[in-house]
């Protein structure tokens, strides 16, 4: 008979159980055996040592010298990971630390997993955090050299890449109803702004900066993924020509209304529609797929305009999914059909134009 926790730790998608067991085995080796930081984390400084190091040891020392020092300088290169793996909140501690690796476990599972935005693929998934976390380190670095070590304490890759995963899980269910600190309800779509005011109250000008540096990676990657220039979807003519027939008033990018709404105590919910920068998928290289033994026809690269590639093999589980929304007259296409974070009994109802009907 099988363990019921190793069969729970299992399910979960590859990438999230990474994150998630080895982000508490660090904390774990941090608060009771009280590792040099310098080990796990890097920053500006410790790679301009590095280099300083480098150079010297170019001009004066020996051959085997030389060897070592740059091996080991290549070796440490792995600190660019184990610094996502680090909360900010151990720096005092506390339980936000705990807060963010939760909080990092719920929104990552929910993107990877099969009824999130990448559909439990592992090679796009992956690549997502690929893409996202370069772009959080490079952004980190720039920074720090830009501003010096005077005007900021430390940056948290860690706080970075859940303020990312954030947002670009608020942009794939943006009508989800959740609850900001378990009080506040409000729609996916305005987390991340509450996200901010919330870091900026209790972290301060560092956290505000951490998660607006996790944010801008996001947004470039779904910049990346529908093949448009950062703020494209705001210039004149992005859209097309609006149709005048009142039949397609629905085009309407942002805020619009539903039709056959349900309607509570008069009140009716309003329909956030996809930003064109929310469509399309970014498919990881072949190289990838064939590096973790995955099959390569399981996605397709497709951007906010076109379709590259033949289409995915579909899972008998999704295949299932697709045909329960196909006999459903009131489905508008595929959903989780709950949400983790509050009442999603109704966050998905509704039939709105699409964006190019």
């Amino acid at each position: 008979m099988s363990n019921p926790i190793i069969a729970n730790i299992k399910s979960i998608p590859p990438v999230t159980r990474f994150f998630t067991i080895s982000t508490v085995l660090v904390c774990f080796a941090i608060r009771n055996f009280s590792p040099a930081l310098d080990s796990l984390y890097i920053n500006f400084t410790t790679l301009l040592q590095e280099y300083a190091l480098i150079r010297l040891v170019t001009k004066t020392g020996s051959s085997f010298q030389i060897i070592k020092v740059i091996s080991l300088t290549i070796l440490g290169w792995y600190r660019f990971i184990t610094s996502f793996l680090i909360p900010s909140g151990l720096f005092p501690p506390s339980m936000s630390a705990l807060l963010d690796t939760y909080f990092f476990y719920t929104f990552s599972n929910h993107l990877e997993a099969h009824e999130g935005k990448f559909k439990g693929n592992f090679p796009d998934y992956l690549w997502f955090i690929i893409l996202c976390g370069t772009c959080i380190q490079i952004t980190n670095l720039f920074i720090d050299a830009v501003t010096g070590n005077f005007a900021r304490l430390t940056y948290f890759p860690h706080e970075n890449l859940l303020a990312c995963i954030t947002y670009v899980w608020s942009r794939s269910l943006k009508n989800a109803k959740i609850n900001l600190l378990g009080i506040i309800p409000i729609k996916a779509y305005y987390l991340p702004l509450g996200n901010l005011l919330v870091k900026l109250i209790l972290g301060g000008p560092v956290a505000l900066v951490d998660t607006l540096v996790g944010i801008f990676s996001g947004y470039l990657y779904l910049c990346l993924q529908s093949q448009t220039l950062p703020f494209y979807n705001l210039m004149p003519g992005a859209y097309g020509k609006y149709n005048t027939k009142k039949s397609h008033e629905g085009r309407r990018v942002g805020m619009t209304h539903i039709d056959n709404q349900e309607q509570r105590g008069g009140y009716q919910y309003e329909f956030i529609e996809d930003s064109i920068y929310d469509k399309g998928c970014l498919k990881a290289p072949i190289w990838l797929y064939h590096l973790l033994s995955y099959p390569t026809n399981t996605s397709v690269r497709t951007t906010a305009f076109t379709t590259i590639g033949k289409p995915p093999l579909i899972s008998k589980r999704q295949e299932g999914q697709t045909n329960s929304n196909n006999n459903n007259p009131n489905s508008t296409g595929n959903t989780t059909g709950y949400s983790w974070f509050g009442n999603g009994e109704n966050a998905f109802r509704g039939k709105g134009h699409r964006l190019g009907d």
